[in-house]
């Protein structure tokens, strides 16, 4: 093939993965100014490319930030439900209040949060392997809460999550040490919308990146009546949805997002406006590899009682567009 009809079939694909119509949606929000540290690789250091890495990685964020949720709104059995999905049945929890192992007994550790009200800041958070190669996420966060009496309290906290191995699935923890390491001044300020979004966010990519076409797990992350602005047109049900996923992206062999300058805007309990930013890295099926920067504005919609919040409408757009990289 020509070297200017390979540009031309890499445009058409890239341009059909990432671009689509600016939001212009005008309504009242709430800012948050939670903005969560990752590290992105640079986009100078073009040859940065494991998609195998990043889907794990995104697959272990995912998990880490439904880990909060549950303490941060009121529990009930549908949202505990959801909790013990995170677990394989002989998890160990390791924290300054002891050890618990085995799932059937994380229940009756609940107990002691009943009326308490709680926030977990994230502060920094990596996907890594410790000196026997076993894969971890390490993270650490400032930890507030008010307990019924109006007791105040905040913390710096140092989390190790082990997983089982690691499949295209969301994997179960097997082991979660919580470290304090320290006491702060901070005021109270709720946390669930960044670690709502953040869940979603990263089991959205993982799936994103697995390039096999498969629509099943989107289902539980798009509400009814969906809006995704392509340049190619507008998707709206999911039958187009997976034409779509069986589309440009299976031309790609690899498919790297890396998030930066996330920000979370609350719009009322049940919807949030977001912003992200993503760093990406692709090689298509000839082998050609490039690189490009889009922006995404989601509106997402939130049933607490579910695993996930859900993307109502999708808009992105590129801030530098793809380039091959040579």
């Amino acid at each position: 093939m020509a070297p200017r009809i390979i540009r031309l079939t890499l445009a058409l694909i890239l341009a059909t993965l990432i671009s689509c119509k600016k939001n212009k949606t005008e309504i009242k929000i709430e800012k948050s100014t939670d903005i969560e540290k990752i590290e992105a690789p640079s986009m100078k250091k073009t040859q940065t490319f494991n998609a195998e890495k990043t889907i794990k990685s995104h697959l272990a964020k995912t998990q880490y930030y439904r880990w909060y949720q549950l303490y941060e709104r009121k529990m009930n059995t549908e949202r505990i439900a959801n909790q013990m999905d995170l677990f394989t049945t002989n998890i160990s929890i390791e924290s300054a209040s002891g050890t618990m192992k085995g799932k059937e007994n994380y229940p009756k550790r609940l107990d002691v949060y009943k009326g308490w009200k709680n926030a977990h800041h994230v502060q920094n958070v990596a996907f890594t392997k410790d000196n026997d190669g076993k894969e971890l996420l390490i993270a650490d966060i400032r930890y507030q809460n008010i307990k019924p009496d109006g007791k105040k309290a905040s913390y710096s906290l140092d989390y190790i999550m082990e997983f089982e191995d690691f499949s295209t699935k969301l994997p179960k923890l097997v082991k979660v040490q919580i470290k304090p390491t320290g006491t702060t001044e901070d005021s109270f300020k709720d946390s669930y919308p960044n670690n709502r979004v953040n869940s979603l966010m990263y089991y959205w990519l993982a799936n994103m990146e697995q390039l096999d076409g498969n629509i099943t797990p989107f289902k539980e992350l798009l509400a009814d009546n969906f809006e995704l602005n392509f340049t190619s047109g507008q998707v709206n049900n999911i039958e187009d949805f997976e034409k779509w996923l069986n589309n440009a992206p299976k031309q790609l062999s690899q498919s790297s997002h890396h998030p930066k300058d996330l920000t979370i805007e609350t719009v009322n309990e049940t919807t949030f406006n977001v912003s992200v930013v993503f760093d990406w890295f692709g090689i298509a099926k000839n082998g050609q590899k490039m690189k490009a920067i889009t922006k995404h504005n989601w509106v997402v919609v939130d049933n607490i009682n579910e695993r996930f919040a859900r993307i109502k409408k999708m808009d992105v757009g590129l801030i530098e567009p793809f380039s091959v990289i040579k």
